[in-house]
Order: structure tokens, then C-alpha cells, then sequence
């Protein structure tokens, strides 16, 4: 707070912002000088930044695949699952989504062709929402 020389904590920014680098990206806010902004060098509980430590996304498996492809991931804690799939382009392709899945290890299998997909690169992104907040995390793929 102003006036109090009560340090701030930033993070997730993962960088040393200069104050011109504030300026020009920190927007409906102001920074006075008798406030300290700290920027911390690493993540101080050891926790992935995008997941929150609330889920582990691993890479599909064939990668690259023709056909069918499996995506795993465990949940620490239980919640509402989403799997979307991204083209080269950014447009979302087609998602899956599961509710009230438990904690523990979980697959999602996907068929590109059934989905009526050509093969080429995809982006999927899981999105992990239970009662800690919401978690997104991507990996790419490649279908021939």
C-alpha cells in the first residue's frame, strides 16, 4: 500500500522488469516510489506456474500417430476436466469435456480422423477447474 513501504510480490512474471517495462505494460494501476515491487528469481513453493501443482499433463503417446493418439495426465485433486484441441492456426478444433473426475492417473484417447481432421500439428490444452481455481496447460501433437 502507499506510504507504507510494503513490499509487493509479482509472481509469475519470471523476468527482472525494469520500471519502463512496468510502465508500458502494467496498465489500469499506478506504482508511487515509496512502493517496492519484488520480483522473485524462481517459483517459491517449486510449483509448475500454469497448473498450480493441481495436475500433471505428459505428452500424447504415439507422437506423431496416424489414427489414434492417448493423452495422460493425474489430477492431485478432483474436478472438472476440458481437453481442447488447437490447429497451426489457433482455431479450436474440437474439445472434450469430463465433470467430477476423481484425483489419481487419466487418459483421454483421440481420433483425429473420426473427429474429421486432417493430419498436421495440433495444440491440446488441458484445463483442470476444481475447488483451488482453474489450470490450463498445452503440449503440441502430430498426426500423419
Amino acid at each position: 500500500m502507499p506510504g507504507t513501504g510494503q513490499q509487493l510480490d509479482a509472481v509469475g512474471l519470471g523476468v527482472q522488469p525494469t520500471p519502463q517495462f512496468l510502465a508500458e505494460t502494467v496498465t489500469g494501476c499506478s506504482v508511487t516510489p515509496d512502493v517496492v515491487v519484488a520480483y522473485p528469481s524462481r517459483n517459491p513453493r517449486g510449483l509448475e506456474r500454469e497448473t498450480g501443482g493441481q495436475f500433471t499433463l505428459s505428452q500424447n503417446y504415439p507422437n506423431p500417430y496416424v489414427g489414434e493418439t492417448t493423452v495422460p495426465f493425474a489430477l492431485a485433486h478432483g474436478g472438472d476436466v476440458k481437453l481442447d484441441l488447437f490447429d497451426a492456426a489457433g482455431r479450436k478444433m474440437a474439445g472434450i469435456a469430463r465433470k467430477s473426475m476423481a484425483a489419481g492417473a487419466h487418459t483421454i484417447g483421440l481420433n483425429l480422423s473420426g473427429l474429421g481432421l486432417p493430419p498436421g500439428n495440433y495444440l491440446y490444452q488441458l484445463q483442470v477447474t476444481n475447488s483451488y481455481g482453474v489450470y490450463r496447460q498445452s503440449k503440441t501433437m502430430t498426426a500423419d
